[in-house]
């Protein structure tokens, strides 16, 4: 299916000096839709053979420069249908012909999807940023349009480098795929596209290892924090981490936790009305918007450095994600833990659902404690894993 295009005087429309619109017919598939471009002529003077207006109108030459430039635009789009094998479709050229040529780039489209949506969190943001880097190692995306990205070709041909070139593993191919797709979808629901490529696409995530320590190697690291060998900045990543480690908080939530988060509470243990006090960390979480109640146990609160209750300061002294992660894994490694390559700041949340429920915490608590909306997220963490399997079989040994 091809379409062919030709400038039309309409004179079915006409202006008080008697001047009528040109306009562009595109036809496809027999049927024929009109393209105004803004210009008007007098019949006498259009020299419909040159597609063009009379030199002897005034204007003349920015109205023929007018029409030069629409039919430049029409060659580019009509070829893209053909460089990519596409049918064309009146949607897409309309997109394209009335569009300028920002909106339908790729990139730039990207960016204001980026940036014009509110929800996206601070660390989304830069993670899609890198996309777009990566992408564009790839190829010059900054000159490609919707219509090209959003073809079989091209998103087989970034999948193949993805694996071959960058070596990356399935579930990081995903997410990459996964951010094109949402600029796709985005930019159908803005009539830029009809279809996304991706309906033909499946894309496939393996189950990853959730890295965590035991209790075991949990009490290695707070030697190590406690011993006078450890410099200051290990020291107060590791104040932070263990802190996690006992709360299973985030690492953004643990770098804006404040004073007003931690809640002092009185409660009834017993019959004989004696009463305990309990600290809690009450907060909004930063990546989910679910409000938690974490119960602070004596552990966790040795790793709550002292504060001013009225202060609106961060309560630990957080430095970066990635030097968080670097300072963790050289600590690990002189506690000859043998996963400092697999560790992460993240492996504490892990380590917090895994031992908590380890210890006989019902699973619906540590649901609620680590803010999952679903339970089944939380089941995750009862697979038998080889550590805790040892130790169920110890019994048989006593």
């Amino acid at each position: 299916m091809k379409a062919r295009t030709e400038l039309r005087l309409r004179k079915s429309y006409s202006r008080q000096d008697g001047s009528h619109p040109i306009h562009l017919r595109l036809t496809i598939n027999r049927q024929s839709r009109y393209f105004s471009l803004k210009v008007y002529c007098k019949e006498e003077n259009w020299l419909k053979e040159k597609q063009e207006v009379s030199s002897t109108v005034e204007n003349s030459a920015i109205i023929n420069l007018k029409i030069s430039d629409a039919k430049t635009r029409v060659k580019a789009i009509l070829n893209d249908f053909t460089r990519f094998n596409k049918p064309p479709t009146f949607l897409e050229f309309t997109n394209k012909f009335r569009g300028n040529f920002s909106k339908d780039n790729f990139y730039a489209f990207a960016l204001s999807y980026i940036k014009n949506h509110e929800e996206l969190s601070a660390n989304t943001r830069r993670s899609y940023k890198s996309q777009l880097t990566k992408l564009n190692n790839h190829t010059r995306i900054k000159n490609l349009s919707l219509a090209e990205v959003n073809n079989l070709d091209f998103i087989q041909g970034y999948k193949n480098y993805m694996h071959t070139t960058l070596e990356n593993k399935t579930n990081t191919i995903t997410k990459s795929l996964g951010f094109i797709k949402a600029v796709l979808n985005e930019a159908i629901r803005n009539d830029l596209l009809d279809t996304n490529v991706f309906n033909k696409i499946k894309l496939s995530k393996v189950p990853s290892k959730r890295e965590y320590l035991t209790s075991y190697e949990i009490e290695l690291l707070e030697k190590y924090y406690s011993s006078s060998k450890i410099p200051k900045g290990e020291k107060n990543v590791l104040r932070y981490f263990l802190f996690s480690c006992y709360t299973g908080l985030r690492f953004m939530d643990v770098k804006q936790l404040t004073p007003k988060h931690i809640i002092s509470n009185s409660i009834l243990s017993n019959e004989n009305g004696s009463v305990d006090d309990w600290k809690t960390v009450e907060k909004q979480m930063h990546k989910t918007k679910i409000d938690v109640v974490i119960p602070l146990t004596k552990k966790a609160l040795s790793y709550l450095p002292s504060y001013e209750p009225t202060a609106q300061q961060p309560i630990f002294r957080v430095i970066s994600n990635q030097k968080t992660n670097k300072t963790l894994r050289k600590s690990i490694t002189k506690c000859k833990i043998d996963k400092a390559s697999n560790i992460s700041f993240h492996c504490a949340r892990h380590s917090f659902a895994t031992n908590t429920l380890h210890k006989g915490v019902a699973l619906k608590y540590v649901s609620k404690m680590l803010g999952h909306t679903e339970i089944k997220t939380t089941e995750l963490y009862t697979k038998p894993n080889k550590h805790y399997l040892i130790d169920a079989m110890r019994v048989l040994d006593q």
